[in-house]
């Protein structure tokens, strides 16, 4: 297979699914591959690697990699626009600062369940990364107002924001992306059991493009928010409520009414509630008005 590989004179992309980490073998075929390389897909050691493919464009690092791993590819790839570094726990300030200053070309960045990252680390890349428009940081429990703030000042060109399970977060985080974020097409609240009908109030406000928004076990919310969304939000194509435990009959149908483009909706009052008990609150005329609307009505996301 490597010598295969070596003979691919204008190779663009490589994923590495399998192997732990990149042989000595591999290191050696990969320095007859191309400097023209732009996207790897690997579980391994990358300071080499990012030494040699200095067009990379799109890096998903899938291993669990030091602040010093990151450093050497925010050097080494200064062209990088997709960096995925999902689950990768050790991960500091530091590792954020490099690709804050290495990458700033940087338009998709997943840190979802990076733990150990702090508001300093979301500022360093909200500065150093305008271009940002997919920025994942479901599970970084450790985020507060302060981040937001950064990302609202630092990235207007925002189109997906998932702060799922961002514990820490409240109405004040939210209002303040609302402001700064107008861009915002898809956003993923899901878990965010301090926000309240303020914080939504003021994302529907403040961001009249969203399609997919999930609002799934915010268990403060009620009625006056969701009507909030029908009433601004009118490109809305998914909502998802699961577990909002306050929602009434007029909820569902403001939203259903106010949101034209909307196709799939989730929701009902109790998680493990089959779909016949979910809706007991939902009139007879609602339930059907929803059911010739939408594509997709039910008790969990397509």
């Amino acid at each position: 297979m490597l010598a295969e590989l070596e003979s691919l004179d204008r190779l663009h992309w490589l994923t590495n699914g399998r192997a732990a980490q990149l042989n000595k073998a591999s290191k050696r075929a990969l320095e007859g591959w191309p400097r023209r390389l732009e996207s790897l897909d690997v579980a391994a050691d990358l300071q080499e690697v990012a030494q040699k493919c200095p067009q990379l464009k799109h890096l998903h690092i899938w291993s669990d990699v030091t602040d010093a791993t990151i450093r050497a590819v925010a050097q080494g790839c200064p062209q990088l626009e997709h960096l995925d570094l999902q689950d990768c726990r050790n991960l500091t300030e530091a590792a954020m600062k490099s690709v804050a200053q290495g990458c700033p070309k940087l338009k998709h960045l997943d840190l979802a369940g990076c733990t150990n990252l702090t508001d300093a680390a979301i500022r360093a890349v909200a500065q150093g990364c305008p271009q940002l428009e997919h920025l994942d940081l479901q599970y970084c429990r450790n985020l507060t107002e302060a981040a937001m703030k950064s990302v609202a000042q630092g990235c207007p060109q925002l189109k997906h924001l998932s702060l799922a399970s961002c514990e820490n977060l409240t109405d004040a985080a939210i209002q303040a992306v609302a402001q700064g974020c107008h861009q915002l097409k898809h956003l993923d609240l899901r878990a965010g059991r301090n926000f309240t009908d303020e914080a939504i109030q003021a994302v529907a406000q403040g961001c009249p493009q969203l399609e997919h928004l999930g609002l799934q076990h915010c268990w403060n919310l009620t009625d006056a928010a969701i009507r909030a969304v029908a009433q601004n939000c009118h490109q809305l194509e998914h909502l998802n409520l699961q577990d909002c435990r306050n929602l009434t009959d007029a909820a569902i149908q403001a939203v259903v009414q106010g949101c034209p483009q909307l196709q799939h909706l989730v929701w009902f009052g109790e998680e493990h509630l089959g779909l016949q008990q979910g809706y007991r609150n939902l009139s007879a005329e609602t339930l059907g008005f929803a059911i010739l609307r939408l594509k997709h009505l039910g008790a969990e996301a397509p």
